[in-house]
């Protein structure tokens, strides 16, 4: 049975159902914003994004070098893939590390770290929500307790 959350976005739907969050994001919002958000509103702190189909405009992606070398994409971009993780920062917040991959109109694929994205049409995702485990996001990497 799938129970609405409360604490819900003006436009963003989630409904969790066992431990697999479904979330419905609309045109304009912030990707990486609405799904923490989403996952907060559960009372959980940690996520593994399982599945997202749509599209993103006024994108950036990164690649790490030693640094993060950002790179702004042309948009709107397809969503082809996305996978990450979501875990619970030192400083409390929720952190988002996330890759994609995103095709332009002509079937160009950009890929790498998602740094920004604002929906466009639509972002529909699954997120996984572990039970027994807590993702937690120190300096030094993903520790898992």
């Amino acid at each position: 049975m799938f129970k609405t959350l409360g604490l819900i976005p003006r436009f963003m739907r989630c409904k969790l159902d066992g431990n697999i969050l479904f979330i419905k994001l609309d045109d304009g919002e912030d990707f990486l914003g609405e799904i923490c958000r989403a996952l907060e509103s559960t009372g959980s702190s940690s996520g593994v994004v399982l599945s997202c189909a749509g599209m993103m405009r006024n994108t950036i992606l990164a690649y790490y070098k030693g640094e993060y070398i950002e790179r702004a994409l042309p948009s709107p971009m397809e969503i082809i893939s996305v996978e990450g993780n979501i875990a619970r920062g030192d400083d409390g917040s929720l952190q988002p590390h996330i890759h994609v991959a995103l095709a332009d109109e002509n079937l160009n694929v950009y890929g790498g770290h998602l740094r920004r994205a604002m929906v466009h049409n639509t972002a529909e995702i699954a997120i996984l929500i572990p039970r027994d485990v807590s993702l937690i996001r120190r300096r030094t990497g993903l520790f898992i307790e």
